[in-house]
């Protein structure tokens, strides 16, 4: 609907252009008549027309004075003017003054309804220009927005952006915000963490924190609350930060979640450091506790050197391929990590990862693959993702149980007679400790059963065929390396140097020097 204003003297024209325009209703209506220009002011201003008709000839202000003050105060506003003669200056005003059309009284109702359309016509080809601009400009601000987000995502990620600018209307705060702390948030339940963006807005926090959903684990997204300048020294201090981890916790009290928070940084630029930090706070949990809350960042301390006792009989599970008792022995592992005091989960991913490395230079030797200790990049963005201990657990247990499928139809401990794979395995590990007990363990043995069943199969005892292996293999080395006696005794499973002595004095009739001596004197005979 359009309504106008009519501005003439005559009430009779007022009235009969008011009844012409009748059949126009509802799409154009009368919203009030003036009889001066003055008159006419005052009821633009407060009736807001979208269309003015006037008349050039009128006491206290003419049209000549009123068009072009209605041209600069009411631009949008189509203008129709009506006179009782042809007048050059009249009509010149007119044009100067951009009316819509002039027209000559007396005027039909076909020629006045026409004019009238022409305006609404106008004016609808204005709104739907404007319409198009506006929408034009929505879409462009939501393409700078999605654009903004995805750049202060990669920013957090590490991924390479240079130049990074914020161009949304939305977020624009952000270029002038001069403090920022990151929160890494990471649901215990593995449910999706919520936006809370109504509830921002009733708490006043929409135009100061920002969420970013994590692309690819559900449970996991960040906070970005940015500080006023007067909270800038620490996070564990900001008044708003605390404000807004109470309402955190109020949205989600029935899903409890772990907080990873940084420290207080000055630009997006440092958004990446800021990640990290909130990584090694959420690594930094007790695991022998339960595991919910907020973790600050603070410098980390020692890292806690695991051993674990039954290392050498997992390993040797898994290269045999036993997949239930590897699956046995990992949960008995994660139980164990939960019993040693002050033991944080950045230690158990370290431990995991020894474990995890030990395990891939078997499968290299296997399934001859380049020989990498270390996690693939890929592996260790997965864990460096994960920030509950169950979680590490699940993550760890697939990738052993994996290792232990892949070489089961390839072990060396799957074929052949007992004696033969104990034998394989002695010589397979002469370097690392190994007792009776340890291998009837992993064999399903009695001690005593084994001893025997070993010398009647072999005609040696134990210790003599383990001696044996060893000596052998320091007979190697003194030949061919220049190692010095007490690096060689270790390095072939002989802590005590003297007894390593007396057992190569007795295989050979040497002491190792005199055996190395020996040997060169021969190579240059």
């Amino acid at each position: 609907m359009y309504r106008y204003l009519i501005i003439d003297d005559e009430m009779l024209i007022r009235k009969g252009t008011i009844k012409k325009l009748k059949p126009l209703e509802p799409q154009v209506i009368c919203c009030g008549e003036a009889e001066n220009g003055e008159e006419g002011i005052r009821m633009a201003r407060e009736l807001q027309p979208d269309i003015i008709i006037l008349d050039m000839q009128m006491p206290v202000m003419d049209g000549m004075q009123l068009l072009p003050w209605m041209a600069e105060h009411f631009p949008g506003v189509p203008l129709i003017v009506i006179s009782g003669f042809q007048n050059f200056d009249y009509m010149k005003q007119a044009i100067s003054s951009k009316a819509v059309d002039y027209i000559l009284k007396p005027f039909g109702k076909e020629e006045i309804q026409k004019t009238v359309m022409n305006a609404v016509e106008a004016l609808q080809n204005k709104e739907s220009q404007e319409q198009q601009i506006l929408s034009m400009q929505e879409e462009k601000e939501e393409a700078c927005y999605a654009l903004d987000r995805k750049l202060l995502y990669n920013l957090i990620m590490g991924y390479d952006t240079e130049d990074a600018t914020i161009s949304s209307e939305r977020l624009y705060f952000i270029n002038q915000a001069h403090n920022l702390v990151l929160l890494t948030v990471y649901s215990v339940s593995g449910d999706e963490i919520p936006s809370m963006q109504e509830n921002l807005e009733k708490t006043g926090f929409a135009d100061l924190v920002l969420y970013l959903p994590h692309t690819f684990i559900r449970q996991s997204g960040f906070w970005i609350l940015f500080l006023p300048e007067y909270e800038a020294e620490s996070a564990k201090s900001a008044r708003l930060l605390k404000q807004f981890l109470d309402t955190l916790r109020t949205k989600m009290e029935d899903s409890p979640f772990l907080v990873g928070i940084s420290d207080v940084h000055r630009d997006i630029q440092e958004l990446h450091r800021a990640y990290l930090e909130t990584t090694e706070a959420l690594n930094c949990q007790k695991v022998g506790k339960e595991m919910e809350g907020e973790f600050f960042y603070s410098e980390t301390g020692t890292p806690m050197d695991i051993q674990w006792e039954g290392e050498e009989e997992f390993l040797f599970r898994i290269e045999s391929g036993q997949m239930e008792l590897v699956k046995k022995m990992a949960e008995e592992l994660f139980d164990w990590y939960s019993s040693i005091p002050d033991c944080t989960l950045a230690d158990v991913k370290r431990h995991c990862e020894h474990v995890g490395g030990r395990c891939r230079q078997i499968m290299s030797r296997y399934l001859g693959q380049k020989k990498e200790q270390s996690a693939s990049p890929e592996m260790q963005a997965v864990v460096n993702t994960l920030f509950t201990l169950k979680d590490v657990e699940n993550y760890y247990l697939q990738f052993y149980l994996n290792i232990a499928h892949l070489l089961r139809p390839h072990s060396i401990y799957n074929t052949g007679e007992l004696i033969d794979q104990i034998q394989t395995y002695m010589k397979k590990n002469y370097q690392k400790s190994i007792t009776q007990d340890f291998l009837a363990s992993l064999f399903f043995l009695n001690r005593s059963y084994l001893s025997q069943l070993f010398r009647k199969k072999t005609g040696q005892k134990f210790i003599d065929y383990l001696n044996e292996i060893r000596i052998e293999k320091a007979k190697e080395q003194l030949i061919s390396t220049d190692k010095k006696m007490y690096q060689i005794a270790r390095s072939v499973g002989y802590d005590n140097v003297k007894y390593f002595f007396r057992i190569f004095r007795k295989k050979t009739g040497f002491s190792p020097e005199q055996f190395r001596e020996e040997q060169k004197s021969r190579k240059f005979e």
